[in-house]
């Protein structure tokens, strides 16, 4: 019986793999690795977390940072650069870095995972060479993406769009770019190298294919032609180097995130829209802070029930931010707001089960956090604003200050310091943000 174990060979499961290690634990990763290309931008808090994790292969892969470029709502501005990166050699340079660090991968595909009569999994594996073994575990870790199955239906689902790319030959020569670029359709988001390489993957809403009759570079060729800024920037002399090929997108939150002996990690808790840029490093932040989840889990089974609340709470909160995030920049393109793919696309998103569940004034509640590596319950500030709780203001432990003003203790910021071994200037910042608060309603305040 393994410990823990870890389904995927993509970057969640990589980092999440390299992330228990730092913390003393031997996973074992199973899967597959990626077969179809894919080119994806890559953002500087996902290059901290790589180097965080000493993923130096993945890292020596990146190369120089591109040059960024926005023309949405008719307005072109330069943006922060990001990386642009092949997806099935960058997660393969994320595979080095995994064995790399000692830890164990098992090529193949995963056939079954069924519940054991005592706590934990079993997994049908199959290896490279047709051999197949049943492998177990005290816990799973769901790492395989948006294809992982569902055990349940979907919380909260978005629009359906269709993401069609196409790359290509015969760029005009300049220094390394990626442009996104809103049209009548849709969105798309392009990068062109030195060497006239360029790739364009256009978002679309699933119509689009059927009035094309399905065919794939026709749709894509369709969308290019509706372009302006982006055409203009790599040239119209662009010869494709191979077929157009289309991935379904849905933003989703998945019924089940989290069992005690199964979670499910990145995409495969939720999904968000492309529009947001984050699809990396949801990864890379789920995976951080899964680790205490799985701390707590085997070695605190006594906090499960708290560890498992901890890891659904996130993801909700998470997904809930990204959708109105993106209905809101959605929102700010006007220029073809009468055409169908803005028409749905700005239709403000149906979030009521969420909000109803969203307290009103801010009030103090207990909640999971994470404090020395598990999932614990402490005292937070709750609100519309912060759901999830604000625990600390300034290094200032809220509910330990509330508890002291409870107490009768003097409410000077100095006298409260020496309580709290921290500067009177951050108890009186701490005090001031809970006044604000409408929370100092006792000892005096």
């Amino acid at each position: 019986m393994n410990d823990m174990t870890v389904l995927g060979l993509g970057p969640a499961a990589c980092l999440l793999a390299l992330a228990l290690a730092r913390h003393g634990m031997r996973p074992r990763l199973l899967g597959s690795r990626r077969s179809r290309p894919a080119v994806e931008g890559v953002s500087q808090r996902v290059v901290e977390a790589l180097r965080q994790s000493g993923c130096s292969h993945a890292l020596d892969l990146l190369g120089p940072r591109w040059q960024r470029v926005s023309c949405w709502n008719a307005q072109e501005v330069e943006m922060n650069g990001e990386f642009v990166v092949e997806r099935s050699a960058f997660d393969q340079a994320l595979l080095r870095d995994v064995k790399a660090a000692g830890i164990e991968v098992k090529e193949g595909l995963v056939r079954s995972v069924d519940p054991l009569p005592e706590p934990g999994r079993a997994v049908v594996f199959e290896h490279a060479n047709g051999r197949r073994q049943t492998l177990r575990a005290a816990l799973l870790a769901d790492c395989r993406g948006h294809t992982a199955p569902k055990t349940a239906a979907d919380r909260l689902a978005g629009h359906t769009l269709v993401s069609l790319g196409r790359s290509f030959d015969g760029a005009r020569a300049q220094s390394r770019t990626t442009f996104i670029e809103s049209f009548e359709a849709g969105w798309a988001w392009g990068g062109v190298d030195p060497a006239g390489r360029a790739h364009v993957q256009v978002v679309v809403l699933p119509e689009l294919l059927v009035a094309h009759d399905g065919d794939l570079d026709a749709a894509h060729a369709a969308c290019m032609l509706m372009l302006s800024r982006l055409p203009s920037r790599f040239g119209r002399a662009l010869q494709p180097t191979g077929p157009a090929r289309a991935r379904g997108i849905q933003p989703a939150l998945r019924g089940v995130i989290a069992e005690a002996d199964w979670l499910r990690i990145g995409d495969a808790a939720y999904t968000c829209d492309p529009l947001s840029g984050h699809g990396m490093f949801e990864a890379a932040s789920a995976a951080i802070a899964a680790v205490p989840v799985i701390n707590t889990l085997l070695q605190r089974p006594q906090s499960s029930a708290l560890a498992l609340r901890y890891l659904d709470e996130r993801a909700e909160s998470v997904f809930r931010s990204r959708i109105e995030a993106a209905h809101q920049h959605y929102a700010t393109e006007t220029h073809w707001r009468d055409e169908a793919f803005w028409a749905r696309m700005t239709r403000a998103p149906s979030l009521a089960p969420l909000q109803a569940a969203r307290p009103g004034r801010a009030s103090f509640a207990s909640r999971p956090v994470v404090e020395d590596g598990y999932i614990v319950e402490r005292r937070v500030v709750v609100s519309g604003e912060h759901p999830r709780g604000v625990r600390f203001i300034d290094g200032i432990d809220l509910g330990r200050l509330d508890e002291l003003l409870h107490a009768g203790a003097p409410a000077a910021p100095a006298d409260i310091g020496q309580h709290l071994q921290a500067p009177p200037e951050a108890v009186a910042r701490a005090l001031h943000w809970l006044q604000a608060q409408s929370l100092l309603t006792h000892a005096g305040h």
